[in-house]
């Protein structure tokens, strides 16, 4: 089985095994570790069970998404299936050696990491972060911009009117 890790500004990643679980989470203890803030330090494993594999979610802060879709106990995984462990996306594949197929391709061409017009960064429906840490927001005050325009203007024309003086 394949898994291929996605990040926004690096190149993906792929992650090969055979044994029967793959754990993954931001500890380095993990089978498979993401260094990434929405990733928890436990955050899901895939387990081989006759032939399959159940992807299960293992109480993570920012949750599991199978093909956009919050992941709720435990799920069979198919190949090209698109799974978001809290914001990093990635790609599962059946077989670790066989050629993607062209569904496989085509999932992983349409789902691209790319941020769309309102710049969710290709989250899922439904993700929300849950940092204990406020967003930073920059809050932009009209008036002030205006009074910081009309500051700068002044202070240009204070300065004009000394080079005026001064070279009379």
């Amino acid at each position: 089985m394949r898994l291929t890790v996605y990040f926004p500004d690096d190149s993906p990643t792929v992650h090969q095994w055979s044994g029967d679980r793959l754990s993954i989470g931001r500890l380095a203890d993990n089978d498979l570790s993401i260094d990434d803030d929405s990733i928890s330090s436990r955050h899901a494993e895939i387990v081989g069970a006759e032939g399959a594999a159940i992807l299960r979610d293992l109480d993570s802060t920012n949750g599991t998404f199978l093909n956009r879709t919050p992941l709720t106990g435990e799920h069979p995984l198919s190949g090209g299936d698109e799974i978001y462990f809290g914001g990093v996306r990635t790609v599962f594949m059946e077989s670790p050696d066989a050629e993607i197929t062209e569904t496989e391709a085509a999932v992983v061409a349409a789902s691209d990491f790319v941020a769309d017009a309102e710049g969710d960064g290709g989250r899922p429906d439904g993700f929300r972060p849950l940092s204990p840490l406020p967003p930073v927001a920059i809050k932009r005050d009209p008036l002030a911009m205006v009074a910081w325009g009309s500051l700068g203007l002044g202070v240009a024309a204070a300065l004009y009117a000394l080079v005026v003086v001064a070279t009379s």
